[in-house]
Order: structure tokens, then C-alpha cells, then sequence
């Protein structure tokens, strides 16, 4: 069963690379970054027709390389074209949101959705309304937690409260240095809008009035895996995962490709660690599996006519996210590497494909508490890997704005 998974990989250019030598060169860098035993650490490439590498059985927990699990579920289950429509209904006091699932509607969206309903009038509500499928949170997230609207609610609460404006303030310019960055120009003055209450309800008090209906659609959902790989997003690849498991759950996509479930323990879609009390699990992972899964996603986002590119990071300071400050001394490998990065107490993970003529999956899976060394462990390694392997041959590349509006009307219909 193990080889199946790798009927789909790529024929590659290192027939005759020395397994020995990359398995040498990883245990002296072990030693020399001082980040813990060599039996805690694994790296694995696919190289002379099969799995080349250190501890490529061992499981070993995955941390945000988890995201490339759910980048291939979404693949395999969902329409990556797909935009998602958020419908507002608005009367002279009320307002009430149909989410439609949008999984990124972060900070950066409710303030643009703020600024558009005052460019329409609108400044002030006396009740705001939202069902389910609305996921609203700002809030940056350690550990996995199941957000449900009464969390929405808060933080709505929050943002819609007046005594609450220094930090709308703060967050406006949050908003805009992130999207300059991302080449979209915002223009106007801070959005306020005052409201009374927020409440959920799963009906639409507004349905029989006569509301105007305001319609925001979504970039599409590749763009939104983008942003996710790119930004380490985990509540929106938490609600990717859980959009993909009500089609098939993740674990019978892997176990159908021929991956052994002995071989991975996937909980979430985020790669965070579930915490109760003294008790904590992970999502892991074998080495051998994660070039299944690279392997996989390679086949599933060509099947959609989408490049990797438009759905992972690439290496060499365009993308924003970790590979901003990765590889300053591997110049070289710029626009070469093509991955995701995942740190977690105890786990430092970087897992993708290396651009040598075709693409090579590669991983490794540290275990370690020295975060910083395990990263120039690993931007050294992959620098020895194209050395054994062969010259780095980046593609052709250009940025892809990761921020979740692209200037078009906020607002594309009025009904």
C-alpha cells in the first residue's frame, strides 16, 4: 500500500543524488544548530524512484504543514473557483447579516463592510442581527477552540460598540499597511458604525420587510487558500476543513489514495493543538505521508487549472507570511521553494516541493524547543538539498495579492 501513494509523483531529475550524503549533512546541521537529538528529527525527498530521507515512518507532529492536508481536502472536495456571498439587510434601524460561509471575514472584511455601508448613508443601527454562517473573529488563535456564534457575537459586539473606537482606530491601520503591502489602496476616513444590540438569530427578522439587500461576494476560494498557506490563517483553515468533512471527511480522501491510516492523526484542519487540562493532541504525521500529501495536492490543483503557486507560498521575500525573513543567506534558492512552514511548542515543520528542473517534494519535521536554530536548520538543509539534488530552477512568478478584497465594488449587487 505504501508505494500507491506516490504513483502521482513527479518524475524528477535525481536519479543518481547520494541518499547518504543528504543523510550526513542533516546529522552534522542537527548537530551544529544544537536543536536536539537526531532520533527527535526526520526529513524525507522523493529521490531514485522511492522515499529518501531520515525516520520517513516516524510520526511526528506536523504543527501548520497541517494546512497543506487542508489545502488538499478542500481540492479534492470543493470547487476552488467557488466565492461565497454574504447578503446584508438593511432598514432604517435594522441591519442583518446571511454570511453564506465565507471563511475569511476577518478584521480586514468588516471594516470594508463598515466603510461601504457609510459610503451609503448608513452610520448607525439599532439592532445588528447574523445567523450561522457568518464567522466573524479577529483574534489571534494558540490553540485549537471551536469558535461558534456566541464568539462571533462578542467580537462583533466589540467592534460595533463606540466606547470601542480607539481600538477600530488601530485596527484601520492594521488593515492598511497590510493591504499598501498588497498593492490595494484604502482611502477614506476610519468606518464607524454605532449599533445598539447584536444579537444571532437563525431566522431573518428583515425577510418580510422591505429591506434593501447589499451583496458582498468572495475572492475565490483559492485565493482565500492562498492567503490561509501564505498568512498561517487557522481559523479559516478550521473552517475550510470542516466545509470539505460535511462532502467526505479528510482521513477517507487519504485512506481512498492508498495512505495508511497507521500513518497520520489528523484532528483539525489548523495544525493547533487540542488542549484540555494536563491533556494535548496534535495532528501528526509521517514524513513518507506529507510527500503523499504534496504529491496529491500537485495532481488535485492541476486537475482544477490552477498552478501550486496559487495556492502555497514561494520562497525569495514576495509572499508575505514566514518566507519573509527565510532563506536570507540561501539567495540562491529564491522562488525555488514552494512550501508551508509550522511552528508549535516543541515543533518547528517545513514541508513542500523543490523547483529542480520539476518539482521534488520534500519535508522535515523537527522536534525541538530551539525554534530559531530549527529554521536555520532547515534553510541550510534545503540549500544542501538543491547542492545534492540538483541547481534550483525557479518559475516564473508573479505575486498574488493575499488580501481578501481586490478593489472591485465591495458591494457588487443592490437588490
Amino acid at each position: 500500500m505504501k508505494n500507491i501513494i506516490f504513483t502521482t509523483l513527479f518524475l524528477t531529475s535525481v536519479a543518481y543524488a547520494d541518499p547518504q550524503a543528504l543523510r550526513a549533512d542533516f546529522g552534522r546541521l542537527t548537530g551544529a544548530q544544537k536543536i536536539g537529538p537526531l532520533s527527535d528529527q526526520a526529513f524525507c525527498y522523493f529521490g531514485e524512484g522511492q522515499v529518501q530521507g531520515h525516520q520517513v515512518e516516524r510520526l511526528q507532529r506536523i504543527a501548520s504543514v497541517t494546512k497543506l492536508f487542508t489545502t488538499l481536502h478542500a481540492a479534492e472536495t470543493l470547487d476552488l473557483q467557488r466565492r461565497y456571498e454574504t447578503r446584508i439587510f438593511v432598514t432604517n434601524d435594522d441591519l442583518h447579516i446571511s454570511g453564506g460561509g465565507d471563511p475569511f471575514f476577518e478584521e480586514e472584511k468588516l471594516l470594508l463592510l463598515m466603510r461601504a455601508l457609510n459610503d451609503r448613508g448608513h452610520q448607525r443601527f439599532k439592532r445588528v442581527t447574523f445567523d450561522r454562517s457568518f464567522f466573524f473573529y479577529d483574534l489571534t488563535l494558540n490553540e485549537y477552540a471551536d469558535i461558534g456564534p456566541e464568539q462571533v457575537r462578542s467580537r462583533l459586539a466589540q467592534f460595533l460598540n463606540p466606547r470601542n473606537s480607539g481600538s477600530v482606530d488601530a485596527a484601520w491601520r492594521r488593515v492598511r499597511r497590510f493591504s499598501e503591502e498588497e498593492g490595494v489602496a484604502l482611502l477614506g476616513p476610519v468606518p464607524k458604525l454605532v449599533v445598539d444590540s447584536v444579537a444571532i438569530s437563525d431566522r431573518n427578522p428583515l425577510g418580510t420587510q422591505a429591506a434593501v439587500v447589499y451583496v458582498h461576494r468572495s475572492k475565490p476560494l483559492h485565493s482565500l487558500l492562498k492567503a490561509m498557506n501564505v498568512q498561517s490563517k487557522n481559523l479559516v483553515a478550521e473552517l475550510i476543513y470542516r466545509e470539505a468533512s460535511r462532502v467526505k471527511p479528510l482521513g477517507q480522501i487519504l485512506r481512498e489514495k492508498g495512505i495508511p491510516p497507521s500513518s497520520f492523526q489528523i484532528y483539525n484542519g489548523s495544525g493547533l493543538p487540542i488542549i484540555s487540562g494536563s491533556n494535548r493532541q496534535d495532528n501528526l504525521a509521517s514524513c513518507r505521508t506529507v510527500l503523499g500529501v504534496i504529491s496529491l495536492l500537485e495532481s488535485s490543483t492541476r486537475r482544477q487549472r490552477l498552478a501550486l503557486n496559487q495556492l502555497v507560498a514561494v520562497n525569495g521575500g514576495s509572499d508575505l507570511g514566514s518566507f519573509r525573513t527565510r532563506f536570507r543567506n540561501q539567495p540562491e534558492t529564491h522562488g525555488a521553494v514552494i512550501s508551508k512552514t509550522g511552528t508549535l511548542k516543541n515543533s518547528s515543520t517545513l514541508a513542500g516541493v523543490l523547483l529542480i528542473g520539476d518539482k521534488i517534494p520534500f519535508a522535515i519535521l523537527n522536534h525541538t524547543t530551539n525554534m530559531p536554530a530549527a529554521r536555520n536548520l532547515q534553510d541550510q538543509f534545503v540549500a544542501r538539498m538543491f547542492h545534492h539534488l540538483g541547481a534550483p530552477t525557479p518559475e516564473a512568478y508573479e505575486k498574488i495579492s493575499i488580501f481578501p478584497w481586490d478593489e472591485s465594488p465591495f458591494f457588487l449587487e443592490r437588490r
